[in-house]
């Protein structure tokens, strides 16, 4: 999966133990009472309780006596980082798995089959699978740029819109870009999200929350973390797939879904470092390099896209028609996306006529304290306290 892990998981199961209740687990719980009735909800709502483990890392759960939800990262519980995860959906749930277990409850299971039932509209069938559900995972990894290019990377990637012209967004410390962004579509996407960012900026800004409760050790081990991330230059690349993406798409049933069923969709950032890895050009040339590459058959196909280049690079309005399409197409071949505003700052150009940023995959160091699943008993009153 290309170093891809996972870095939070959302899952809930249903259970129906012959008419029993689960034990319910929660922060708090409290009734309904209906003013004009009278009557008073026979269940409890429970709130989510969040366990805080070594090295504050946190994991939610709640048990409302037929539902178990447990929502967090995995990949970071009792760790103090998270540079490099979990890879798989297994390991994942088997670390949920060792804390339901210390609270006395049933574990969560791979779906092996569904059912049909109606939905509440009427209108449709819904899928009802035997197991666990996912609502919500993050796959991401880690990429070296080299020293000090972190937000030259930044600003490249940020030129470029990815799927059905999502725009990015670069934040103004040029740490972060992201893709369906609240900062652009207002209150942001429930369907997914997309964002690449400075690991050594995230490590900093969470350095003494991360630390907390550790020794001379881990506090050397966290310098040599940061060491580390500086002397390649990592960035981070992150996948959000939310409720309804999974839903949609069918892959929500854990034990029914698999890593690789993801891998098409988490290539899109690959995609732009691919236009961006274009030879070099000048401004004068998009024509030439246009049927040099044979993305343009003629001299006048080719004239007609450096046209629409021309507009572009004078701020021109261009209608967004089929042409439009077809021309931003061929363009996006050579490392130019034209339905982005020209920033000269934030152009691919520059990164290409540097030809000093070499992006490649981070390696894990031999030092490295690697994420494990516990198999050691759980006693969620010892180890852990509550948090409000």
């Amino acid at each position: 999966m290309d170093n891809f892990f996972i870095d939070k998981l959302n899952v809930t199961q249903d259970y129906l133990l012959d008419g029993q209740q689960l034990p319910f687990v929660g922060k708090e719980g409290f009734y309904r009472f209906d003013l004009d009735t009278g009557e008073t909800q026979k269940n409890p709502l429970i709130s989510d309780l969040r366990l805080e483990g070594s090295y504050s890392s946190m994991i939610t759960i709640k048990c409302d006596g037929f539902r178990i939800s447990v929502y967090g990262n995995p990949s970071r519980w009792a760790r103090m980082d998270n540079l490099f995860g979990l890879k798989t959906f297994e390991q994942c749930i088997g670390v949920y798995n060792h804390i339901l277990k210390g609270f006395g409850l049933p574990l969560l299971t791979k779906c092996t089959g569904f059912t049909f039932k109606v939905a509440r509209d009427g209108a449709r069938n819904i899928k009802v699978y035997n197991g666990a559900i996912i609502k919500h995972v993050d796959f991401t990894r880690n990429l070296s740029v080299g020293l000090g290019n972190e937000k030259s990377f930044m600003k490249a990637l940020s030129s470029h819109s990815i799927n059905r012209s999502i725009q990015p967004y670069l934040y103004p410390n040029e740490n972060t870009v992201e893709w369906y962004s609240k900062n652009i579509q207002g209150n942001g996407s429930t369907y997914r999200y997309v964002k690449v960012y400075c690991k050594t900026t995230d490590l900093l800004k969470h350095q003494k929350k991360h630390c907390k409760g550790g020794n001379e050790q881990d506090y050397q081990y966290y310098e040599d973390l940061l060491q580390y991330t500086v002397k390649n230059g990592v960035v981070r690349e992150e996948h959000s797939f939310k409720r309804e993406y999974l839903a949609r798409n069918d892959l929500c049933a854990y034990g029914l879904v698999k890593e690789e069923d993801f891998k098409k969709e988490l290539q899109v950032i690959t995609e732009i470092r691919q236009r961006l890895e274009v030879s070099k050009m000048s401004f004068e040339t998009i024509a030439d390099q246009l049927i040099e590459a044979a993305i343009c058959k003629s001299r006048q196909s080719a004239n007609a896209t450096q046209f629409y280049y021309s507009l572009w690079l004078h701020g021109e309005p261009m209608i967004r028609n089929t042409q439009f399409k077809v021309h931003k197409k061929r363009l996006l071949q050579v490392g130019i996306d034209i339905s982005q505003k020209l920033d000269i700052s934030r152009s691919p150009l520059r990164l290409k006529s540097c030809d000093i940023i070499e992006v490649k995959q981070l390696s894990m160091p031999d030092w490295y304290r690697k994420p494990k699943v516990p198999t050691h008993d759980f006693n969620p009153k010892t180890p852990l306290r509550l948090v409000a």
